[in-house]
């Protein structure tokens, strides 16, 4: 839920009578450019650096510029977002937990891509400010999980006090109140960031959300999900019943079961009963209701988001074992998010710009967003990958360049064209992300002339770009990377007890058109990717 759509506090009437409307020459300050077609192109050029610029600018800014408050914190430790012009702080409810989960998967995979540590720095202070300000104490119903949102310039999260920023005083989760799908997805995020490290506290943390969501769990029905969206961690009232967002408690607890980290039986039982449910209920029904923090509180499931059925079609992709029928699924889940969110009529802002599709966020606010445009580009990217539809490529790369015009020269990331503050987890967390998933589907939208570790099936746990090659380290003994090359590899080798031993060729390809490195590793952590 964004600002145009809830906030009556007079402070912001102005700056959203004064937000500008739809452009036929310019998107987001920028001017359009446009190709033969007359369709869009980013306005970073040329074309196939524009995306690694996209992201670079966004870390740069986050990094270097962001305006410090709360007691000589960066604005992203305790407000949710910037406004427009002014970058003053908004009084608004935060989102800490999802923020922060989001920033894990950015960091970790930029990490891989250029070897720049400095997003991992960052977001361990961000983890490390959670776990000491923002978790549930021990004893609780609900112990020992992140809060998922907190009030506006707040030192310590506790939940968000609805009635501080509006008329109507059930908006947001309310003092007390947890989201678990944000303790699933953190929770993912902890363990993340475990195998990043390996530092064991953030393994423990991801324990103990794994635990609660376990012990916590329902069956469910088409009007309760298996863990309600809303909920008092202490005495467990429930504060709303529904989420559709139960694949990042899944992810979370299909991962400590692969590891055999925990009560796995729990862990086994909780998972079969949200994996069931999902399966039966919004994958039928397209109820994919209750993710956003700061929204009203729903009666019934019926503010529908795409943020869940599009990283539920993400998970179903990446996990094709799992759902039988995943290629059904997921164009499905696909085009029930363009039915809903795109080819739908909005009052100044058509969801087809210059051929672009560009993507809403939810029911409650139907204004089009750069970060959800960029999911939904980074999903029809990876759909193109395994099923070799060019339609949905030509999408894609069309919605990338919609959502790089959300980018300012100096890394400001709006929201998008009507809404044009600058939050957090849309502009940083949630849309880096997406685009270097987008490059790890289709290389050819990855610089030529560089070096890049694209993608992972496993956390990349040390990377090193060097004149003679590129070495790397994973998390996982076995697994498999795509690499974008600027030279021609001679031979790979892998590290393994203290010695160094070539890899077999048939484990590895090199197309030197694409310069498109694919290896496969089996009980090998260690490798070295040799230039000629």
């Amino acid at each position: 839920m964004r600002l145009s759509k809830v906030i009556t506090i007079p402070l912001f009437l102005s700056a959203l009578l004064s937000s500008p409307s739809f452009s036929q020459d310019k998107l987001n300050e920028h001017p359009v450019q446009l190709d033969g077609q007359k369709k869009l192109v980013s306005w970073v050029q040329p074309q196939n650096q524009a995306y690694d610029r996209i992201v670079r600018l966004a870390w740069d800014f986050l990094i270097k510029r962001v305006p410090v408050k709360s007691r000589g914190l960066p604005a992203y430790y305790t407000y949710c977002c910037l406004e427009q012009g002014s970058g003053e702080t908004v009084e608004w409810p935060h989102n800490p937990a999802g923020l922060a989960a989001m920033l894990v998967d950015s960091a970790s995979a930029y990490y891989a891509y250029s070897g720049d540590y400095e997003p991992v720095t960052l977001v361990q202070s961000v983890l490390d400010y959670q776990l000491a300000h923002g978790t549930t104490p021990g004893g609780w119903l609900w112990g020992g999980v992140p809060y998922a949102s907190s009030n506006a310039g707040a030192l310590n999260y506790r939940g968000s006090d609805g009635f501080l920023y509006s008329q109507k005083p059930n908006v947001g989760d309310g003092y007390g109140y947890i989201e678990p799908d944000k303790v699933g997805e953190l929770g993912e995020g902890y363990l993340k960031f475990y195998e990043l490290t390996g530092n064991p506290v953030y393994r423990e943390n991801a324990l103990a959300c794994a635990d609660a969501l376990a012990n916590n769990i329902r069956a469910g029905d088409a009007t309760h999900s298996p863990w309600p969206f809303r909920v008092n961690a202490e005495t467990g009232v429930i504060g709303e019943e529904y989420s559709a967002n139960v694949i990042g408690p899944i992810k979370l607890l299909a991962e400590l079961i692969r590891l055999n980290m925990g009560n796995v039986g729990a862990y086994r039982r909780a998972r079969k009963i949200a994996w069931d449910w999902m399966m039966k209920y919004p994958i039928q029904n397209h109820a994919w209701s209750g993710y956003f923090e700061d929204v009203y509180k729903y009666d019934k499931p019926d503010n529908y988001n795409q943020y869940s059925a599009l990283e539920t079609a993400r998970y179903l992709m990446q996990h094709p074992e799992e759902d039988p029928a995943w290629k059904q699924h997921v164009p499905e889940l696909i085009s029930w998010v363009e039915n809903t969110f795109i080819f739908v009529e909005v009052k100044n802002e058509p969801g087809v710009q210059w051929g672009a599709n560009a993507v809403s966020e939810q029911i409650a606010d139907m204004n089009k967003m750069g970060s959800h445009t960029s999911r939904y580009a980074s999903i029809s990217a990876l759909w193109y990958e395994l099923a070799g539809d060019t339609e949905a490529k030509e999408k894609a790369f069309r919605s990338f360049n919609w959502a790089s015009y959300m980018c300012r020269e100096n890394g400001w990331v709006n929201v998008g064209p009507i809404d044009q503050s600058l939050w957090f987890s849309d502009g940083y967390g949630d849309y880096i992300r997406h685009f270097l998933a987008g490059m790890a589907s289709v290389p050819e939208w990855a610089p030529e002339e560089q070096t890049h570790l694209l993608r992972s099936t496993s956390v990349i746990t040390r990377v090193s770009y060097q004149p003679d090659g590129v070495r790397y380290s994973s998390f996982d003994a076995s697994g498999s990377e795509v690499l974008k090359l600027n030279f021609r590899p001679t031979r790979l080798l892998a590290e393994s007890n203290g010695l160094m031993k070539e890899i077999q060729s048939t484990d590895w390809t090199f197309d030197p058109h694409s310069n498109v490195l694919r290896v496969k590793r089996t009980n090998l952590k260690d490798i070295y990717v040799e230039a000629r």
